[in-house]
């Protein structure tokens, strides 16, 4: 049962969540916390030249590594106080017009309701013109826009390049100073514009871009507060360092663009995906700046359900991918750090996509070749991960930080392999709006489904079977670490594997849609004991796995 989350604007505490300490020591602990699984991979491959292959598992690896180091721990570039001071400092002769695009094209009519009721709120003292601009034709947003007094738009060439055509229509209707943008179910706060429009004052800037941010609540599907945690790790702390290098993404909903900007680049980027991220690189060219600003100013919905998480995911990619085959970053003379923080991007995607596929080979070679090397300290690699999921980042996240944001992250890495095959075959999947799916996987999001599913099932399962032939031939006191590995696993595989069934069933298609539920408050982060408990456990896993306590415990010889 699909249960529609409504966002409420951003409290007045959460406004400046991401104002915070920069913390980039969170960003070296997780590069950290994998140098010992890259020298035990190091030391894999090197056994036999039939391994030779995993060299170049590890190459990529320290590559994405060294490009994220340099990339993501610059310093922020904005401070709460510089934001408060140019804020309140911001007095214009004249107030200059802002239009405001809503564009929606099938998302639920609760969802619609509820961003309308907070834009009706919003407080500019300027002439302010909201645009619903709906590719789905529906008479229900029709009226819902004549309900509040907003301007609706149906274009000509409905489905035409989808969300770009419809901004690129909008603009031939419109023609207010600035443009401002939120996607059909993000709620603003009522400063929304006063918060971003003052940086604009800055002629070299085209674009300001504020965080996408989302609830993550218990009574959420799981996905949906997935989708919501892992959005904080990418606005939290790597856009603030891209921002420093002049490289931040422009998202295209919660920004406001510069009109005179977009006029010269010849409107939004034409492209059926990603128009945002290649808008802002278009305005980049003419001499403009996108922006970021750390400051929670509206609030919106995760998809809460597979298909329309893969959808996204899978846009999401095709954009950072389909710069492989364009030469825009060399046409338009970008600095080489702006350069390495987009191809981090490409990289970044292709790494979680070898990893996935590649990470549970090593473990299963060792179980079916070679079961009597296999020693308890080879978990040795895996703990200080562990650490990092279930301690570090539940303890310093806003958002309900878990280990299903890994099972999320395996499905955007099959999503990111299918956007990468489609990208080297020179074409993409249809385009299906995040909040329109209505949870039926299409063709895309089907052919993800079964692969993770096939995979999952496999790599599952023979690391169970590759464990019971270990044991029975050594028995446990070798493999009790390999033990632990599959517990691992079946922690992260079982519920997915179990849900992505359920994805294939056709009632899956089908699901009940429950009454709207305004949103509550996010979940708190772990709490000290539970913190505290993980973290010993560890420790006394590491202890024994070290061996350096056998001659303490000797009914372990």
């Amino acid at each position: 049962m699909t249960v529609h989350h409504l966002p409420q604007p951003p409290s007045d505490e959460e406004l400046y969540w991401y104002f915070g300490p920069q913390r980039r020591w969170v960003l070296i602990s997780s590069s950290l916390a994998f140098v010992l699984t890259a020298a035990t991979m190091l030391t894999f491959a090197l056994r036999t030249p039939a391994l030779w292959a995993f060299l170049a598992v590890l190459s990529l690896n320290v590559v994405a590594l060294a490009l994220s180091s340099v990339n993501s721990l610059r310093q922020r570039r904005l401070t709460r106080r510089s934001h408060e001071v140019l804020v309140h400092a911001w007095h214009p002769a004249e107030l200059p017009g802002v239009d405001l695009y809503l564009p929606t094209c099938g998302e639920p009519l609760p969802v619609l309701e509820n961003a309308y009721r907070a834009v009706a709120d919003l407080d500019w003292p300027g002439a302010l013109t909201v645009w619903v601009l709906d590719d789905a034709d529906s008479p229900d947003v029709a009226a819902l826009a004549a309900r509040f007094g907003y301007r609706y738009v149906v274009r000509p060439d409905r489905g035409h390049l989808k969300k770009a055509g419809n901004l690129n229509h909008a603009l031939t209707l419109s023609g207010a100073e600035y443009i401002a943008i939120l996607d059909a179910d993000f709620a603003p706060r009522p400063d929304f514009l006063r918060h971003l429009v003052p940086y604009l004052a800055d002629p070299g800037v085209g674009i300001v871009q504020s965080p996408q941010c989302f609830d993550t609540d218990g009574t959420m599907e799981w996905i949906q507060r997935a989708a919501g945690s892992a959005q904080e790790w990418f606005f939290r702390w790597i856009q603030p360092s891209r921002d420093a290098s002049d490289a931040a993404i422009c998202c295209g909903s919660n920004a406001v663009y510069r009109r005179s900007a977009i006029d010269l680049a010849g409107g939004f980027a034409r492209l059926d995906h990603s128009e945002d991220l290649y808008t802002g690189l278009a305005l980049y060219e003419q001499g403009f700046r996108t922006l970021y600003v750390p400051v929670l100013v509206a609030k919106g919905t995760s998809p809460d359900n597979l298909a329309s998480y893969l959808n996204q995911q899978y846009r999401w990619a095709m954009g950072n991918l389909h710069l492989i085959g364009t030469p825009v970053l060399k046409r338009m003379g970008a600095p080489w750090r702006m350069r390495l923080c987009f191809h981090e991007g490409v990289v970044g995607y292709l790494t979680t996509v070898v990893n996935t596929f590649a990470a549970p080979l090593p473990p299963l070679v060792m179980m079916f070749w070679y079961p009597d090397d296999i020693r308890p300290w080879h978990v040795l690699p895996l703990l200080a991960p562990l650490w990092l999921w279930h301690v570090l980042l539940p303890r310093i996240s806003r958002t309900r930080w878990r280990v299903e944001v890994i099972r999320a992250n395996v499905l955007m890495s099959v999503a990111a392999g299918a956007a990468f095959l489609h990208t080297l075959r020179g074409h993409s999947a249809a385009w299906v709006p995040t909040g329109a799916g209505g949870g039926k996987p299409g063709t895309m999001a089907r052919r993800v489904v079964l692969v993770s599913l096939g995979w999952l099932c496999c790599s599952t399962g023979a690391a169970a079977g590759g464990l019971a032939l270990a044991v029975d031939r050594n028995g446990w006191e070798p493999n009790w670490g390999l033990g632990l590995y599959l517990l691992v696993q079946l922690q992260i595989n079982v519920p997915l594997i179990r849900d992505l069934v359920r994805e294939l069933r056709p009632a899956a298609a089908a699901r009940r849609t429950a009454p709207a539920r305004r949103g509550g408050r996010s979940m708190l982060p772990r709490r000290w004991p539970e913190t505290l408990a993980v973290t010993v456990t560890l420790l006394l896993t590491a202890l024994l796995a070290s061996g350096w306590v056998d001659p303490m415990l000797p009914w372990l010889s």
